[in-house]
Parts: C-alpha cells; structure tokens; sequence
C-alpha cells in the first residue's frame, strides 16, 4: 500500500507557480536580488510539484536541480540542444549512481 500524498507539496508548488508569475511580471532580471528569488523559487517549486508526484526525495531533489541548472543555463545564453542532452544524461547517471541495488 502507497503512502497517503501530503496536500502541502501541492500548494506550495501552486504558490511557487503564482509567486514565479508575480515576480517575472514585477521586477527586471537585470539586478541580482530579484534573480536569485527567482531561481530559489524555481528549485522549490519544481521540487514540491515533484516530490507531491512521486513522493520520493531524492528523484524530486534531481528533477528541481535539472530545472534549474536548465533555467540558469538558458539565462546564460547556452541554448544549444547538447547543453539539454548533456544535462538529462547527467541527471540520469546521478540517478543510476544513487539507486540502492
């Protein structure tokens, strides 16, 4: 029998969703400040959307952490298709590495 799923993940990634509306409408990512919100609110968002999901931490930990490597490597201007691929197979091999067999 599967665990009960825990409500709370869900509504804080809801609220992580509309807080990443609010603040891409509200400031310039030029400054600093307004950037590292937006990339700690990315990682908690894709983090509790996961682990509502799958209800396992250490996949939700590598799923919020491709998100925002592919976030943060878009807004350094590396949009290139290998960048994506390189980035799926490392989170991939992370994944194989952490299983325990």
């Amino acid at each position: 029998m599967q665990n009960p799923r825990n409500y709370l993940w869900l509504i804080i990634g809801i609220c992580g969703v509309s807080g990443l509306g609010w603040l891409i409408n509200s400031f310039d990512p030029n400054y600093l400040f307004p950037l590292v919100i937006f990339f700690l609110v990315l990682f908690i968002t894709a983090f509790s959307f996961t682990f509502y999901i799958t209800n396992i931490v250490r996949r939700s930990l590598l799923v919020g952490s491709g998100v925002f490597v592919f976030f943060l490597l878009r807004f350094l201007g590396l949009r290139d298709w290998y960048y994506f691929v390189l980035l799926v197979i490392c989170l991939i091999f992370v994944e194989l590495s952490l299983q325990n067999r």
